[in-house]
């Protein structure tokens, strides 16, 4: 059985946070916190019930995505990475994708799929889109340890630019946080926004150096692509697993909007969430 399935918290725990009327939902931090905390387990539980490989799941399918990308890239059309073996370039990048991927999809689905509980009893709804947040980034972070003993194989340890990767976890939680609230007050009244999100997720894939280097990019268009956030994200992670250089350009403009995205999705979420819970 299921280790998570047996310690998840009961359907009915969203009552003991269950708050009046005149509740700030900003002012009781520890509460909503809580809440969150019991929110994510109850998420991963959910998504691992019933399976026997369990939290193995979120490695495996990226690294079989990467063995596609690796074949047809590298072989068909002989990409390449500077100074790294190109398989711990791309699984290194594509699990940090995926985990943005699925946490601002989950966020943004939170309150149509917390409908629930959230007829249920008065709660914290913040809690539903970070606790979706929470629950994929214990996902990558369970992925971290195989993802450096993978890198190993290839001759890739980590160095001092390790350092760099708690930062990059944080910009990358924010913007997240901040996609993914601003969505899912959105997605209650227009239901076919998920699909157009699913597209959107595909384009921005591409758009991000993710399955190629940065090095790669045209310089005339360089300056229009890195306003791309994940950009600077991206080659932080490298930067982090794989030692490689660190663009400070697209780190500055990552830093300012992930959190410029972060103020606005809480900010938005904090007016419009009410109505969301009428419809």
């Amino acid at each position: 059985m299921n280790v998570l399935s047996q310690t998840a918290p009961p359907e009915n725990f969203v009552a003991v946070y269950e708050v009046g009327p005149q509740y700030n939902v900003w002012s009781d931090w520890r509460k909503a916190a809580m809440l969150v905390k019991h929110l994510a387990w109850r998420h991963l539980a959910a998504r691992y019930r019933g399976s026997s490989l369990g939290f193995a799941w979120s490695l495996l399918s990226p690294m079989l995505l990467m063995g596609v990308y690796t074949f047809v890239l590298r072989y068909v059309f002989q990409a390449s990475a500077p100074g790294v073996p190109f398989p711990a370039f791309l699984l290194t990048g594509i699990l940090v994708w995926n985990f943005f991927n699925a946490a601002v999809i989950h966020a943004a689905l939170s309150l149509v799929n917390g409908a629930n509980l959230i007829n249920k009893a008065p709660f914290p709804r913040i809690a539903l889109p970070l606790s979706a947040v929470a629950a994929n980034a214990v996902n990558y972070a369970v992925a971290v340890p195989i993802l450096l003993a993978f890198n190993a194989l290839f001759g890739v340890l980590p160095t001092a630019s390790f350092i760099l990767l708690p930062f990059a976890l944080i910009l990358i939680l924010m913007l997240s946080v901040g996609v993914g609230t601003l969505l899912s007050v959105v997605m209650p009244f227009f239901n076919d926004l998920q699909h157009l999100i699913e597209v959107a997720f595909s384009m921005w894939f591409f758009l991000t150096p993710v399955v190629y280097p940065l090095n790669q990019v045209p310089k005339t268009i360089l300056s229009i692509y890195e306003l791309n956030p994940m950009v600077g994200i991206i080659e932080m992670i490298h930067a982090a697993f794989l030692g490689q250089p660190l663009p400070l350009r697209s780190v500055l403009i990552t830093v300012i909007g992930s959190t410029a995205m972060f103020v606005m999705g809480l900010m938005v979420f904090k007016k419009r969430a009410k109505h969301c819970t009428e419809v």
